[in-house]
């Protein structure tokens, strides 16, 4: 299903996200005297400033049981707060943060703690549902969630970090590791890296994103990787390369890290989108990214999905491409591409 027809199927409205992505805040502007009136069986306005804005609502009518009778407790999670609590906790799943669900907060503005008496039973309920909820003059948002939930330092990721191709050659590169002019490297692209390398380096980056970090690489994108580095690799790069995956010869600055290699294993949601579109659609995102997602990324982004391992990957267009197919949830980390570059240097 493409973004478009996901979000129209259905979607909720979140006030604010913090903490990465990890925290979802939706303010309620609910008081206590419309929470008693959705326990008597009627529906407040939703997030309305006036006190008497109380209607009915067709779709929120509890339904009875199989015998035509509703008990107190079928009744009591019918209500509309419940409802609304159940679509934002099935979206925060939907929406993972690096196969972290984000925890959902509802603020509660207009509830004060000595007016919350009668309401407890509502907001334990929530509590119960996996809801946090926040009242004014009780601590900090902070405090209600319990956080921090993203890191103070380092990026957001799982422990254990799935490689790509593209990744490995940036941490392996000669220009990574000895940056030159372009001037002192043949060929456009290599020189585009130099000038970018020069005001951006990229191995302070790697470092941070696989800083403490498992590595991992798919089996198809460590084949792949072994023909590039043995016709494309120089003397110096080709030693980095065996150090990272066989821990021989001399580290040449990577004695931090070591790749172990894992069998392809793509996600079934991953393989469906090598798939033609169930319906022709008026924005087909589904053929959009098929002329530029091949079977090798299906193996190497979906085998980290089976794995719930985060991606990274110097394939800028990725993420975008795969939120447009619909894809949600999706763990993948950019930085900026690194070529082999030791041979068509002249330093």
């Amino acid at each position: 299903m493409s973004r478009a027809a996901l979000m129209r199927n259905r979607s909720v409205k979140v006030d604010l996200v913090a903490e990465q992505g990890l925290a979802w805040i939706k303010v309620i502007a609910r008081n206590a005297k419309a929470l008693r009136h959705d326990m008597a069986g009627l529906e407040f306005g939703e997030d309305s400033d006036n006190e008497g804005g109380l209607v009915y609502d067709d779709d929120d009518k509890e339904e009875e049981d199989d015998d035509g009778e509703l008990t107190a407790e079928d009744a009591f999670d019918q209500l509309p707060i419940f409802k609304k609590a159940r679509d934002y906790l099935r979206s925060a799943e939907a929406h993972q943060v690096h196969f972290r669900a984000p925890r959902v907060v509802f603020a509660f503005k207009r509830l004060h703690p000595k007016e919350t008496e009668n309401v407890n039973q509502i907001l334990d309920r929530l509590r119960d549902m996996g809801i946090v909820v926040y009242i004014q003059g009780r601590g900090t948002l902070l405090d209600a969630y319990g956080g921090p939930l993203a890191p103070e330092q380092g990026c957001l990721s799982t422990q254990k970090v799935n490689l790509d191709v593209s990744t490995v050659l940036a941490l392996i590169s000669e220009m990574s590791h000895h940056p030159c002019r372009p001037d002192q490297v043949e060929g456009e692209a290599l020189q585009l890296q130099a000038e970018r390398e020069a005001t951006s380096a990229v191995l302070p980056v790697l470092h941070g994103l696989l800083h403490d970090k498992s590595l991992f690489m798919v089996q198809t994108a460590y084949d792949r990787l072994t023909k590039i580095v043995q016709v494309v690799g120089g003397d110096r790069e080709k030693m980095r390369f065996r150090y990272l995956f066989e821990r021989q010869g001399d580290s040449h600055g990577l004695e931090k890290y070591h790749i172990s290699v894992v069998p392809d294993a793509p996600s079934e949601r991953f393989r469906r989108l090598l798939e033609p579109p169930p319906q022709k659609e008026k924005l087909n995102n589904g053929r959009k990214i098929r002329s530029r997602f091949s079977e090798f990324h299906a193996v190497i982004f979906g085998t980290g999905d089976t794995n719930r391992m985060t991606t990274v990957t110097a394939i800028q267009w990725m993420q975008t491409a795969l939120t447009d197919a619909g894809l949600t949830g999706v763990a993948i980390l950019c930085h900026e591409p690194r070529s082999l570059s030791e041979q068509k240097m002249t330093v």
